[in-house]
């Protein structure tokens, strides 16, 4: 969907909202806290800012929020869990605004990790990156998608290919799917007003994915940790504008 002038600047407090709601949870990430008082926050800042949680209820999601944790990937509902000193925590939380969603996702260090998930952490932040520098009219998802693949291949990680990027704004998730390894039919191009959520998703280990019990929670078959970074994109007249900008939130992860 191409955006108009209005629906632009909501996006764009969209954005805002959620970043200023992810900076509240990131001040909460520390050995301690449980994801139910986390998810408990989720709700209730986004609601304080004016906004509604984009994932509570979406195909029957049971939460406002996915948190996954260390060998968990991604779409995991806030379990009964205490965070410990050694783990990564993935969040990945959507905003609601006067008809428009912003999408944003992080993984963040629990006091102190590994060396092997500092890389992990640093080559899935850098890939979002990669992918972001190629967002221009014009541009093919492809070319997104090589990029992303090239810094997780350079970088040794695992890519989950079943969990792809896509378009976002009037729906959470739009059309074009944006996979983040190269897919050389993927010749949609993009135009001015287009908003995308690019969201690499890599790990350590095999590609194998398990799905959990709940049907959402999904998990790395062989127990080594994974990552998750995700920001909304506008495609502009001359290039793209981050709308949910993590730089400022998280730094830059070093490995």
């Amino acid at each position: 969907m191409i955006l108009n002038s209005e629906k632009i600047a909501n996006l764009r407090v969209a954005g805002e909202k959620l970043v200023a709601v992810l900076e509240k949870i990131k001040a909460e990430i520390k050995s301690g806290t449980n994801l139910q008082d986390i998810a408990r926050l989720a709700e209730n800042e986004i609601k304080r800012h004016g906004g509604l949680p984009s994932f509570q209820g979406y195909q029957g999601y049971p939460s406002s929020i996915c948190l996954s944790v260390n060998d968990q990937i991604v779409h995991c509902p806030p379990s009964d869990t205490t965070l410990r000193d050694g783990d990564v925590i993935s969040v990945d939380l959507g905003l609601y605004y006067k008809g428009v969603h912003a999408d944003a996702a992080f993984t963040w260090p629990v006091g102190q990790i590994s060396p092997n998930a500092k890389r992990l952490l640093a080559g899935t932040y850098a890939a979002l990156l990669a992918g972001t520098s190629q967002v221009k009219p014009g541009a093919k998802v492809n070319d997104i998608s090589s990029a992303i693949e090239k810094m997780l291949k350079a970088k040794g990680l695992t890519i989950f290919r079943q969990f792809v990027g896509h378009g976002v704004g009037a729906q959470l998730h739009e059309e074009p799917m944006i996979p983040n390894f190269s897919t050389p039919g993927r010749t949609a191009k993009l135009v001015p007003g287009m908003a995308i959520a690019l969201e690499p998703i890599a790990g350590l280990g095999e590609e194998e994915v398990i799905t959990e019990a709940d049907d959402w929670s999904t998990r790395s078959a062989d127990g080594k940790p994974a990552a998750h970074f995700e920001h909304t994109v506008l495609v502009t007249d001359t290039g793209y504008e981050v709308i949910t900008p993590l730089g400022t939130l998280i730094g830059s992860p070093k490995s």
